[in-house]
Order: structure tokens, then sequence, then C-alpha cells
């Protein structure tokens, strides 16, 4: 017998997947993954399956329990009266994450987030799938009833009706706007809106919306009985009741986003999943009769009528410090010069690794987190799929609680933690990050934390943040290192920015540390003086010096996320690519640190390293940055859907990746955003898949023929706009890309050929005065063919924000408004928005990032303002004196707090 994660298992290949089956795993086991039964009468937990997926649907049908799971993409079956896992298939069919399942006599069928081939069925006799059945890209929720597979398609504002026993579509009914759960009770199919905050109510014999239901709250479950339907609003905290008698609506306010809802024995249980409580009401009088609490968070949630049945995840703990690697010694760090850093550009910058106006370059990112500044919130120094990208309480002792609107939330601060010298005495208290908020707002004029309208620190240990409308990632910005504390000034307690005050034109200099490390010279540091006769720390010099020593104040039990190995860090700062390497080479440095794109580190030297790993090791990672071309939706002949899909499929992209260096430099991308805040969901999501992703005129030129701007369906861009576009990519530049491999002019000029073939010339302009204007959407320019996506923060927000904000309209004009068209010259009425889409994902709990990866599937079929060409990544060349090796993802850098030296 094989011991496979928490299961016993023997494992059998069935129809291209692996089948499991299985027994409970061994007594005592923490589970942080699993199955809970409860008894619908008494509220008990009867039964406790670890799972070792983290489960997102469930459904039950025939005497099991079927779970899958969005991020493990298994398909799971419990027997229901034993509670016993006893099979597991591992890889639904296909590339795409599973995202609703549903029992009918003929099978388990399941819907997945992308493709064509989207519902697919799994014969539990037979252990094997079925073949794929057709329907669209962008699924959801799904639900069987008397011979009918009823299946909600999200990006089409659609609801399928499927012949459980032939496998075909009967009916294809429109919905209201972004439907995604889907009941049948009450003699009717119920649809919940999640985007157009209604309910559409289907006639499962004629397959007609027969009323359509308009909530005060939009929806985020829904279940249906013979006399009622029940939904929960997660964002408003409501429950539901639709009375189908007369399709009116009732809705209370109930717990703390509440996530999921179910129907059994004559009662509503309602999971609040963030809180893992899980309430039984009263169907009559919606009175509570009894609470149940699982810990963890509930992601969903069935009823087999007898019993409750929730999927239970609980965050594994960090990755513990490992044992044998060595501790102390010194690493020697060269960084190069690049002009956007604000540690090595070639004119130092006063403002260096001060937090809130350092301008945040990936190199001070790192050095920040890894060593200098703890905040709130963070991730440990692994790659995302290692659990970097995940967000854990840092100072904070847990992640901080949203209120019941969703407007407030509330962290509490861990005790315990000082200060380097010469403030090791005093305590990190709330009022510490109030301090580095209100500079944040005075100082940088960021939009990080806008939507803030107040802070408080009702006592030393608790911080409360008020917001002016919900924004379900603000956890994740408190990881960013503009939030870190700032501790109150000796010289002057009441100082409204701490020792930071006088310091606006740089505080990095006289950084008080909260991290394992601290600038060499800070025990001098002396804040008791007036701001302008302190010293600065010898240990920085902009531009050229930076020596981190051992923090003494830093107790290693109350950090949880760094293990500090090393002893000293010295940054050399200020040379040439090709002095790095040589320092490298000749054992003088241990590392490049270099933030800027690929190659970070120069060819010869990689491969030198790659050929003989006698020297050591070439560590390549992908890089939380993409390339993309930027359509703008309001110049012809981009206005049209067809062109720009077109230009996704003539793009060779082979030949842009080569064009930036090779295999090593970059990944192939299809879809917006990145996968590391997705946690590779769409890494095999390719809508615009070609042969050996080199481009296909036969694909470009179908979709061409649809377009306006052919007339004559020949497949080429045939009208006066189509010619002399006018394109800009990033200028020049003078790091090893430019200098090896001529640059973004050089997949500029790549970029032109291809569009020529279909009839796109383009006059590209690679100047800094052109690509300054790149996102001006007043400056009418039609294509940047070398846009930058990437996430200010570990979430998908942070980019949907930026490139597609209403607010604030970027180069691709999505979400302007006709005012705004008609006041820079467009000559079109209305573009593309995406507001409501991303409001929802906004006001999503349990289910936000899922709601981004859908978003991204949306906007890559239904709005297409982009081609994403390729990822790229970070080379790392690590000598053998390095012993210890790791990647920080949300940095985009090595993680220096991981890096051990023999």
């Amino acid at each position: 017998m094989i011991a496979i994660g928490l299961l016993a298992t023997l494992v059998v290949a069935v129809g291209g997947a692996t089948y499991l089956f299985a027994q409970p795993g061994t007594p005592g086991t923490k589970a942080f993954d699993t199955a809970v039964r409860i008894d619908a009468t008494s509220a008990e937990v009867t039964a406790v399956a670890n799972t070792a997926t983290h489960g997102t649907a469930l459904a039950t049908g025939d005497g099991f329990v079927w779970e899958v799971s969005y991020e493990d993409r298994t398909l799971l079956q419990i027997d229901g009266r034993t509670g016993a896992v006893v099979g597991r298939v591992v890889g639904v069919q296909g590339d795409a994450p599973p995202v609703g399942v549903a029992v009918s006599p003929e099978g388990v069928w399941v819907s997945t987030a992308f493709g064509e081939e989207s519902l697919r069925r799994f014969d539990p006799k037979t252990h094997e799938w079925q073949t794929p059945i057709r329907l669209a890209s962008g699924l959801e929720g799904v639900a069987y009833w008397k011979g009918a597979v009823w299946v909600a398609d999200k990006n089409d504002d659609l609801v399928f009706r499927v012949d459980s026993s032939t496998d075909t579509v009967t009916a294809t009914i429109p919905v209201g706007e972004g439907p995604e759960g889907i009941a049948v009770g009450a003699g009717a199919v119920w649809v919940a809106n999640a985007v157009g905050g209604t309910v559409s109510r289907i006639d499962p014999a004629s397959a007609t919306v027969t009323a359509t239901i308009g909530l005060q709250s939009p929806p985020s479950a829904i279940a249906a009985s013979a006399d009622a339907v029940w939904l929960v609003s997660e964002s408003a905290n409501r429950l539901i009741r639709i009375d189908p008698a007369t399709n009116n609506e009732t809705e209370i306010e109930f717990g703390t986003r509440p996530s999921s809802v179910v129907v059994a024995a004559q009662s509503v249980w309602v999971a609040e999943g963030g809180a893992a409580g899980i309430s039984r009401l009263d169907a009559n009088n919606l009175k509570v009769l009894a609470t149940t609490s699982v810990g963890g968070a509930v992601d969903a949630m069935t009823s087999d009528g007898g019993s409750i049945w929730l999927a239970n995840h609980l965050p594994p703990n960090p990755p513990a410090v490992e044992s044998g690697v060595p501790r102390g010694g010194t690493l020697r760090v060269a960084v190069p010069i690049w002009e956007p850093s604000e540690l090595a550009s070639s004119a130092a910058k006063e403002d260096a690794l001060d937090p809130q106006l350092g301008g945040g370059s990936l190199d001070s990112n790192e050095i920040l987190r890894c060593c200098l500044l703890r905040t709130l919130t963070s991730h440990v120094g692994r790659n995302y799929r290692e659990g970097g990208a995940a967000l854990r309480p840092d100072l904070a002792s847990a992640l901080p609680i949203q209120s019941a609107d969703g407007l407030t939330w509330t962290f509490h601060i861990r005790r315990g933690v000082f200060y380097s010298p010469p403030l090791e005495r005093t305590e990190i208290t709330a009022r510490d990050f109030i301090r580095s908020l209100e500079r944040d707002a005075r100082l940088a004029h960021s939009t990080t934390y806008s939507d803030i309208s107040g802070l408080e620190a009702p006592d030393r240990y608790t911080l409360a943040v008020h917001l002016s409308h919900p924004a379900a990632d603000l956890p994740d910005r408190f990881a960013l290192p503009e939030s870190g504390p700032i501790p109150p000034s000796p010289l002057d307690a009441d100082a409204a920015y701490g020792v930071a005050t006088g310091h606006d034109a740089g505080y990095g200099r006289f950084l008080a540390s909260s991290g394992p490390y601290m600038i060499e010279g800070s025990p001098e540091l002396d804040y008791a003086k007036p701001f302008a006769q302190q010293q600065a720390l010898s240990g920085f010099q902009p531009g050229h010096r930076l020596v981190l020593v051992r923090n003494p104040s830093w107790r290693p039990d109350l950090d949880p996320l760094r293990p500090a190995y090393l002893g000293r860090v010295e940054f050399t700062m200020g040379m040439s690519d090709d002095e790095a390497a040589n320092l490298l080479d000749g054992g003088q440095a241990d590392l490049i640190l270099h933030a800027s794109p690929p190659p970070q580190v120069m060819p010869w030297l990689i491969q030198k390293f790659a050929a003989d790993r006698r020297l050591g090791q070439v560590e390549v990672n992908q890089r939380d940055f993409q390339r993309a071309i930027e359509m703008n939706v309001a110049m012809p002949p981009f206005d049209d859907i067809h062109v720009r899909k077109a230009v996704n499929y003539i793009l060779d992209k082979r030949a842009l990746i080569d064009a930036h260096g090779g295999v090593r430099t970059g990944e192939i991308m299809s879809h917006y955003n990145i996968d590391s805040v997705e946690s590779g969901a769409l890494s095999g999501y390719r809508p615009y898949a070609t042969p050996d992703d080199r481009g296909s005129l036969e694909l470009a030129m179908n979709e061409m023929k649809q377009s306006r701007y052919d007339p004559a369906h020949t497949g080429v861009c045939s009208a006066p706009v189509c010619k002399h576009v006018l394109a800009v990519t990033i200028p020049i530049g003078t790091t090893i890309f430019p200098r090896l491999y001529g640059g973004f002019p050089r997949l500029g000029a790549l970029i032109a050929g291809d569009l020529g073939r279909i009839g796109i010339t383009l006059d590209v302009r690679s100047t800094k005065a052109w690509s300054d204007q790149a996102g001006d959407p007043a400056a009418r320019i039609p294509l940047d063919l070398t846009f930058g996506i990437g996430v200010s923060w570990m979430s998908a927000s942070s980019s949907f924000s930026i490139d597609f904000n209403s607010d604030a309209v970027a180069g691709s004009l999505v979400g302007a408004t006709p005012g705004e068209l008609r006041d820079w010259g467009y000559g079109v009425a209305s573009v593309p928005n995406i507001d409501d889409r991303v409001q929802e994902c906004m006001r999503s709990g349990q289910r936000q990032n899922q709601c981004w990866i859908a978003l991204d599937v949306y906007v890559m079929e239904k709005v297409v303002p982009m081609a994403p060409y390729l990822t790229e990544n970070v080379i790392d060349v690590v000598p053998k004196r390095v012993v210890h090796y790791s990647f920080d993802q949300a940095s985009d850098e090595v993680a220096l707090d991981q890096i051990a030296v023999a």
C-alpha cells in the first residue's frame, strides 16, 4: 500500500486520468482540507473526511458526495454513509479548472472555467470520462433535474439545457448579466445573476424565462426547496427568500460574509465562509436554531436531505525554517545600473529605500520585505507554486476581520515586537501604521490606499481601517512597504510622521528597521535631535553601497515568515552589467540583483554556469510581468473586435521570445493576467492558440473576414484606416536586452511584420516622447506594442483596477464614457465597460480569486483589448557558495531572507 498525502491509495489509470481508491487518513494527522458532515437535525458534526484537496464545489447523489477542487483540479468521491473518501480523479479532464458539479443517474457532471469543450461527464461505474460536450467558454454553476442538466454561462449571459441521456443541447436561454449559481425546485430552474443582481426564473418545460426578479443585494449563492428559493449576498450580509407563488423577495441581515446556502430538514443552512460558522435557521420564521463552527473556511456546502456537507479549508502554516541550513556569513550582492531603479540608477536618488517615496522598484521592495520592514500582512519568500503568492499575517497576529458592511477592517497587532536600535525599547503598535499611511497619503499621491476614509487605534494593539466602499483586496495592499510602521519621535511624541518627520526628501537613510536586519550604523542614529541635525546611516550611500547587519531586536519566534539565515548582506551598486558578471565570475560577488527586463545577467555567464554544474546553477523563475499589444478600442480599425482577435491570432510569439533572448528569458503568454495571482489556473488557457505559437495566417484571416474593415471578405484589412497605423514601443535603453537583442524596438519591428500579413501596416515610433504618451487616452494612440502588464500587490485586482478603470481610463480606452470619448476627439460613441464585473470581484470574499480568473477569460474573449505574447522571467546565476536559494514571487527577485552561504 502506497501513502499519498493524507490518504492510503490504490492507483488505477482510466480514461486519460488517474482514479484513486482511498481510505481515510491516519488518525491524528492534521488535515488542512476536509469534507465535514453535519447532522441536519442535531447540527452536530458526525464525520470528517481528510480530503487533501481544497474543495470548492459539492454535490450529492446515489449515496455519495462529490467534491471538485478548483485549485487542485480534482474530482473526489466520498461515501455519504461512512464519510470515507473512496475515490479521487486526479486531473479533471482537460486543461480548465472545474467550477461546478452535479449528479444525475447518468453520472457526475462537471462544468469548467474555459474552453468550448466545457461540460464533462464522469461515469462512476466505469471510472471514465465521457466525450466532452461543447457549450461555451466561461461556465459556472451546474444543476440536474428530471432528465436535464442546466448550466450557467457567465461570459455570454446564457443558461444551457442539456439532455442528460443523449448529451445534446436542447435549449439556450438568455438570462441576466453574469449568471453563476443555479438551483432547481418549486417547479422551476432558478439562476442567480451575480453581476446584474437579479434572479432568472426558467420554466423547465418550455425553457423560457418567466420572470426576472430584481434583488436589493447582489447574490453569491442560491438554493431551492419545494416552497421557497433562498440566496445569500456575501457583500451585503443578507439572506434572501423568494416566494415562488408571487416572485416577491424578502431580505434580512444575516451574519458576516455569508457565502453558501442549502435547504434540509425543514431548515435553511447558511455558511459564513471565512468565519467558519454554520447556522441552521427555521425556514418559516428565520430564527437561528443552532450554530456550529468547524474551523478554517467553508468554501462550499450541499445537502443529501439528512446531512449537510461542507468543504472546509485551513490555510497551511508557512514553511518551517529548514534544519541543516547554515547560519551566518556574508552575502555579497552586485546591483548593476538600471535607470528605473531607485537603488542603482546612474544618479543616486535621495529617496531610495523610503517606503512611501521610493517608487517601489523591485530591488528595493525585496530589500524592504526580506530584511528591513515588516508589514501587517506579507508573503514567504517562495515562488507561487510553493505558496509565495499566498497572503499571510506578519505584524498582524492574524489576517484582519471585516465588518458586516464591508467598510471596516480590523487588524490585531502582534505583541512584543520592537524596532532596531536605537529604538530597541520602542514596541510596534497600531499608531505606527497610521503614521505611515498618513505620510503615504500626503507625500506619495498613490491610489493604493485611496479607498481608506479613516484610521483609528482603539488601543495599542488594534488598528481599524475604515473604507469609503468595500474592497476585498485591502489585506493584500497591507503587504506593500508603503504601509510599514513608523515609530514615534523621541523628540516630539505628537509628530505626525514620527521619526520620519522632516525627512520628506528621503526617510530611507534614517529608516528604523522592524525586520531581521538593519542598516549598518543604525545604533548611532539620534532621533532625539532635530531632523536637520540628524546624521544619516553610515551603511547606506545611495547609488553606491548598502550594508545590512543583524537587528538584535528581531526575534525569530515572532516572525514566522523570514528564516533570515545570513549574518550580513553587502550591496555594491552602480556598476555595468559586464562588471557585475565579472565580479560574480571572479568570486567577488555571490548574486546579481537586477530588476530590469530579462536577461538580468550577461548571457556568457549564464551559459558558463549552465554548462558546468560544478560552478553552481542557473535559476529561472516566472516574473510577475508580461508584455502585450495594447489596442485602443476607440480607434479604427481596433474598434472592431474581429480585428482585435485577428491580431491575437497572427502573432508569432516564438519569434518574439527568441528576439527577447531565448527560452530562458520568457514564456508564452495567452491571457491577460499573470499566473501567480491566479494560482496557475489559466496556465493551460490558450484562447488564440496557433501551431507551436508561431501565429496562424488562416485563423487571423478567418477572423478578419468578419470585420467591417474587410468589406470584400478576403481576410485582409483593406480600409484606409488599416494603413500607416501609429504604434509605439519602449525606447532602446541601455540594459542587456537592448544592447544584445535590440530591445523593445526590435519586438515592435517583428510585430509590425506580423500585422502586415493581414493588411495592417504600422508606423512604429520608439522614442521616449511617444512612449510616455502611450497610456494617455487623449493622445489617441492606436497601438502600444510593448505594453507591460503587472500587479502592484499580489491580487489580480491591482491590474484590473489600473488597466480597465473607468475612473482613470488608460490606453485601451475600456471604460471610457461617451462624454469622454467626445472630449478626446474620438469618432465612436461607446466602448466596452467592465465596471460591473470588476465590482462583483471587489465585493467577493471566498470566491474572489475565482472571480478574477473568470473575468480574465471574459476580457480575453468578449473584450479583447490586449494581445499578450510573453511573460518575462528572472534569471539568477547562483554560485556554489550559495547553498540555499529561493525566489520571492511577491518582489520578483531572489528571496534574500531565504539565502544561505557556506
